[in-house]
């Protein structure tokens, strides 16, 4: 049996990870557009311009759900059951879609939804940012944590706050930031940058974000370092992978998202920055939902 595969178009044009998909809809019809892998959203989000085109039985009756963006921002959304292609596999699954939201203003395209992280473990999908491509799992990582550049396992994060984490060290200082392939530009908060003293230069005032809700925030521009922690150290000499990005930082809140508490009801660490697709693409990461790792392979 053939193994999935799905090119990922060109990234350093969409600075997204977008896949080319199509489905069946009204009177048979084919619709063909793209889809976006967005490693900071549980859920698949649909765009609300597909809807017209979707079955008279797509909708399903009693599948709501309220989703979350930046800040605690919420918007109540209704589930439609949509099969769909991409690459050279089919799938099917829940997609969630708010009647009030447009994407279509941030993508150029008929653009269908969004591609949450549940639906990429459910299907043992690799976003593989060294190769472009979305495709499946083999199962097992090769070789030992200290034989990569970046090691740093999923298992935390998804577990805690049900969205991949990773760890930022600076002295005894620690901050968590989302692995967010969603994000087109790393976005930190002011609190994060000041706190930890990672600013090596300012580059501009005038920034925005756009987040999932569609509320746009603003932002100024910064280059940092960003020292995050791989798996091979020890506690007390963490091994550090650190990378310099340019990133978009928000005064206006000390945290991404805060408040958070595990099952047992006691406080999580708050979240201070969200890692962008453009920083994972320029350094070669593949997260890897079938084993749950993320890395990066030395250059040889």
């Amino acid at each position: 049996m053939e193994k999935f595969t799905a090119k990922l178009r060109d990234i350093q044009e969409t600075k997204f990870p977008i896949v080319k998909a199509a489905f069946k809809g009204k009177d048979e019809q084919i619709y063909i557009g793209v889809m976006m892998i967005d490693t900071g959203s549980v859920n698949c989000i649909l765009n609300k311009s597909v809807l017209p085109n979707l079955n008279d039985d797509a909708p399903i009756e009693g599948k709501t759900m309220k989703i979350h963006s930046v800040q605690g921002r919420g918007v109540e959304c209704q589930g439609y059951s949509l099969s769909f292609r991409i690459g050279n596999g089919v799938f099917s699954d829940t997609f969630y879609v708010n009647k009030e939201m447009d994407f279509d203003q941030m993508f150029d395209g008929p653009f269908i939804g969004i591609i949450g992280h549940e639906f990429l473990r459910r299907n043992n999908m690799v976003l593989d940012y060294e190769t472009e491509t979305l495709h499946a799992s083999e199962g097992s990582i090769k070789g030992n944590p200290e034989d990569y550049a970046f090691f740093f396992t999923m298992s935390y994060g998804l577990k805690q706050y049900n969205i991949p984490v990773v760890g930022l060290v600076y002295g005894d200082k620690e901050y968590l930031m989302v692995a967010d392939s969603g994000a087109n530009d790393t976005v930190i908060t002011k609190h994060l940058m000041d706190d930890a003293g990672i600013c090596v230069r300012h580059l501009d005032n005038e920034g925005t974000v756009t987040c999932f809700t569609t509320d746009t925030l603003e932002t100024a521009l910064y280059d940092v370092t960003l020292s995050i922690i791989s798996v091979g150290g020890t506690p007390e000499c963490p091994k550090l992978y650190t990378q310099n990005d340019k990133v978009q930082v928000i005064s206006n809140c000390q945290y991404i998202m805060d408040g958070l508490k595990d099952a047992e009801g006691n406080d999580l660490m708050p979240i201070s920055g969200m890692l962008s697709s453009n920083f994972m693409h320029k350094n070669k990461w593949v997260l890897d939902f079938g084993t749950g790792v993320m890395f990066q392979r030395k250059d040889e």
